[in-house]
Formats: C-alpha cells, sequence, structure tokens
C-alpha cells in the first residue's frame, strides 16, 4: 500500500524540481487517503502541471480520478462517472483554500463518517470514540488552514481490513505551510531547535503555538485571510478574529485517540516523521528530503468503535445496578 511515508519518500525524488517538463510515473500500487492527500499538496506547492503527472495504469488513473484528484489541483474533473461511492465509502479529496473551503471539507468527511458508521448491521455512531474521531476532524481542519499558511488537502476513506471481515476507516490531511518548527518559531519559540522536538512538543496536551504568540491589542485589524505588506505602514496589523474555532493544533487529542482505540498513527514535518503502532509504540525516524508543512494520517479499526461502544453500554449497566442498590 502507498502511504504517507511512501509517498513523503516517492514525491522528492520524482517531482522535486519545480514543474518539470517531463511526465513521472506515479508507482502501481493501492493509493491510501495519507498518499494523495501528500501527493496533492506537494503537486500544488511545486506547483506540477497536470501533463506532468503520468499514471502507471488507468486502474491508478481511474481511481485518481474518482477521489477527484484533478479537479482539486487543477480545477478539471476527469472522472466521466457519477460518483456512486462519494460519502458512502470515500469523501473526494478537498483543498483547505479558505475558512469556507475548511467548514465545508469538515461537514463533507464528517458527513462521509456518519455514513460509515452505519452501514449494514453496523453502527457504531454513538460509539464515544467515533464522537472523538469528528471532533478531532474539525479541529485538525481549521487548524491546519488557520496555521499553515497555504492550501491543504483532505480526505477520509473506509476499506476492507484483510480477510478478518473488519473494516479502516483513514482520515488523512497534509499542507505545505510553516510546519511545526516554523510555526513556533514564528510564534517567539527559540528554545526548540528541531522538527523532531518540535513535534514532541506539539503533541502534549497543553501546548499551544497561539500560548505562545503575543498579541498587539494596539495593532490594526485585517480580514483573517489577509496576506501581503501591511496597508498601514510602520504600524502593526493582527487578523480580526483568530481564523479557527479551536485552540492549538489538535495533535494532542489526535495522539490520545490514536492511542485509547489502537489506532496507527503518521505525523510529519520537516526533516521528522512520527509513527504510532496500533499498540501505542511510538517511533521517530529522519526524512531524507524534508517536508515543507505538516502531514497527518490516522487508520482506526471499525472493530475499535464497536469495543469503544460496549464498554460504554456496560458502564451505564454498572451505573444502573450500583443505582438500584443505592435506593435498597
Amino acid at each position: 500500500m502507498a502511504n504517507l511515508i511512501e509517498a513523503l519518500r516517492f514525491l522528492p525524488r520524482h517531482y522535486g524540481r519545480l514543474a518539470r517538463a517531463e511526465a513521472h510515473l506515479l508507482p502501481d500500487d493501492y493509493y491510501s487517503p495519507g498518499f494523495i492527500t501528500v501527493l496533492a499538496s506537494y503537486l500544488n506547492h511545486k506547483g506540477v502541471r497536470q501533463d506532468s503527472v503520468a499514471y502507471a495504469s488507468e486502474e491508478n488513473r481511474g481511481y485518481l480520478a474518482a477521489v477527484g484528484l484533478s479537479k482539486a489541483l487543477w480545477g478539471v474533473d476527469d472522472y466521466k462517472f457519477e460518483r456512486k461511492n462519494a460519502g458512502i465509502n470515500y469523501s473526494p479529496l478537498t483543498p483547505l483554500a479558505s475558512q469556507d473551503a475548511v467548514d465545508l471539507a469538515t461537514e463533507q468527511i464528517n458527513d462521509c463518517l456518519r455514513a460509515y458508521a452505519k452501514q449494514g448491521n453496523v453502527d457504531y455512531s454513538n460509539s464515544p470514540a467515533f464522537r472523538d474521531l469528528m471532533r478531532v476532524v474539525g479541529e485538525l481542519h481549521d487548524n491546519v488552514w488557520s496555521h499553515g499558511l497555504s492550501t491543504g488537502y483532505s480526505m477520509a476513506q473506509r476499506q476492507a481490513f484483510g480477510k478478518s471481515g473488519d473494516h479502516v476507516i483513514e482520515f488523512s490531511l497534509a499542507d505545505c505551510g510553516l510546519g511545526f518548527l516554523g510555526e513556533l518559531k514564528s510564534s517567539g519559540m527559540r528554545n526548540i531547535e528541531s522538527h523532531e522536538d518540535a513535534i514532541k512538543w506539539c503533541i502534549q496536551e497543553g501546548n499551544s503555538s497561539k500560548k505562545a504568540q503575543a498579541v498587539d491589542d494596539w495593532a490594526q485589524s485585517v480580514p483573517n485571510d489577509f496576506v501581503g505588506e501591511s496597508p498601514f505602514g510602520a504600524v502593526p496589523i493582527r487578523a480580526a478574529g483568530n481564523g479557527n474555532h479551536h485552540q492549538g493544533l489538535g495533535l494532542a487529542k489526535l495522539v490520545e485517540l490514536a492511542k485509547k482505540y489502537q489506532g496507527v498513527l503518521h505525523l510529519a514535518s520537516g526533516n521528522c516523521a512520527l509513527r504510532m503502532s496500533h499498540h501505542g509504540v511510538m517511533t521517530y525516524q529522519a526524512l531524507q528530503a524534508p517536508w515543507k508543512g505538516v502531514a497527518v494520517s490516522l487508520t482506526i479499526k471499525e472493530s475499535s468503535f464497536m469495543s469503544a461502544k460496549a464498554a460504554e453500554a456496560d458502564d451505564a449497566d454498572n451505573v444502573d445496578d450500583i443505582m438500584k442498590l443505592l435506593r435498597g
């Protein structure tokens, strides 16, 4: 499977120069959401043209057309069929290019997640794990736009997990913005020097680059999406609002979610990538080609959602039993 880490290894080698004229084959493999969001963000950042992307097979081309790669990147929808499974098995690739687009992406992915939660005889829509996932999706969307200062991309997908009869849900997003270390430096933090340390700091509960950033109450207000030199000369400026509805980057909640429900998490920024296994073991690895920005993917089995729902039901039964005993 071509996942997020594979994309981080492959893309700089084959699309490392800006808008190369020659086409390069994408790997002939199954593309996970992690691979697709990194691919889209990288091609957009590098300004790669549509005709510079070649496909190893028509199956690969058709799959990326179905999830909307060309539509999201170049504004050309090259999929000629009805997307019958959109919103059922996957959410189309969505650019996070403005606050309105971010809100739309959150709505689309969470609508898709709700559809996943009620497939056939399966219903884990009231699972606490599932509710946690939907909250984290919204928080990460808002903060990637707020902190990334560039267009990011996100998507989600449901697929069978081997021959077990179980399914997994993968949610991913990526951008080519400042990255964790760049964001912390811009917020005034000078004591963190490496990308690995920046990741470790950002995933700690209670840490937020917003807290490190001083706000000048006398600064002139500009729109959230303002880019460019100050129209007020030497007078400092600040955004009229914080550009999102949450605090921090949502990463501590993401890590907690992965650990609590046996998810597999990939998180990359700069020259470092974090992987958390379904056992909760964290490992860090160096990236030969640094990733300018942030890339995240989380994969969780549906059986974990069902187990969390069952555990909550057992807790409720235990509370009922205790209350009956107290009432005598």
